[in-house]
């Protein structure tokens, strides 16, 4: 048997949508990188994956279910399009010796813009105004007079807890629009030019006092599930608006609706939710200082082709035995 066919590379997938299919050229791309070391896969369906998986070496997937864990023992790597892992880092993935890696980055940019988008909507009363042009009402004198009042960003305090690639982009461009930026991050480290004041995680409540504008970029780890309930909702302005583009469950949505109700905070922006699709019983979907989006922050057509270039890198990377791009650390989750 050649050195060609005794490793096997699988890539499957699958997905409705055509945005979040890998294109043609992509493909093209894995099979140069990976014809004088792997044959190459592409199972079309579920019954060929599984076919695939017992002599997979490494697979480019949106994750590996807990039912087929066992079956592929002869994977070394994964690597997933997705820039979050939670949803990948199973209990049974998380048991094997298997080298997860992530697409992290690939939404940096569309992720940013839509939390300014958001950010936009609720203090330049542009949320309000497109509800009002449903029914054809011109609603100056509403928007005029309107409690929070129409505001410019310039000179507001935000604080973005995450400065990974997402939090970096976003100071970016906040920075440009003369906000002072705040940012916390894990663990201590040299302040970037791009934040005013750096703090370090479980020193955030300074920041939640006091900042206008408020942003969970953070990932889902076991620490920081519910990291925004009544507590920290108390402690933020009640003329501070809160954004969540990170994960759902960093919210606890049932003290994010009263904080709302009672006025401890001027309003939300929210890209994610415990519950997807967000339930229409949820009273979130009438508030008026509320604005929703589908979990679309990080959607742009590019989206597969940057995850595959990394991929492809990370390929030869491989290969080489160097380390690799975004390596998921266990311990850390994320």
């Amino acid at each position: 048997m050649t050195g060609k066919k005794s490793r096997h590379l699988v890539v499957y997938l699958p997905h409705r949508i055509p945005m979040w299919r890998l294109p043609g050229p992509s493909i093209d791309a894995i099979r140069r990188r990976a014809r004088s070391a792997f044959t190459l896969h592409l199972p079309e369906n579920e019954r060929d994956f599984i076919r695939a998986l017992p002599t997979a070496e490494v697979l480019f997937a949106w994750g590996l279910a807990r039912r087929h864990v066992d079956k592929a023992g002869m994977l070394s790597w994964l690597h997933t399009p997705l820039a979050g892992v939670d949803r990948v880092l199973n209990p049974d993935l998380m048991e094997t010796n298997v080298r997860v890696t992530s697409s992290r980055g690939v939404n940096a940019v569309a992720v940013a813009e839509h939390t300014l988008a958001m950010l936009l909507a609720l203090t330049r009363g542009i949320a309000d105004a497109v509800r009002a042009q449903a029914s054809r009402r011109w609603t100056m004198n509403e928007l005029d007079s309107r409690i929070p009042p129409l505001e410019e960003l310039q000179g507001k305090l935000i604080g973005i807890l995450g400065l990974g690639a997402i939090g970096r982009e976003l100071a970016i461009r906040c920075r440009a629009f003369g906000m002072q930026v705040w940012g916390v991050v894990r663990n201590p480290r040299e302040k970037p030019e791009y934040v005013d004041r750096l703090l370090v995680a479980g020193r955030e409540d300074a920041l939640i006092r006091r900042a206008d504008v408020l942003v969970l970029a953070l990932p889902r780890t076991p620490a920081t599930e519910g990291f925004m309930g009544e507590r920290r909702l108390r402690r933020m302005k009640s003329s501070a608006i809160l954004l969540n583009i990170g994960r759902g469950s960093l919210v606890q949505e049932s003290a994010l609706v009263r904080a709302l109700r009672e006025g401890w905070i001027a309003g939300a922006g929210l890209d994610v939710f415990a519950t997807e699709p967000l339930p229409a019983t949820s009273p979130l979907w009438s508030m008026p200082r509320v604005v929703i989006s589908p979990h679309i922050g990080g959607a742009h057509p590019d989206y597969m082709a940057r995850a595959a270039e990394i991929f492809v890198d990370n390929l030869g990377r491989y290969l080489r035995r160097k380390p690799l791009v975004n390596e998921i650390d266990r311990k850390a989750g994320y």
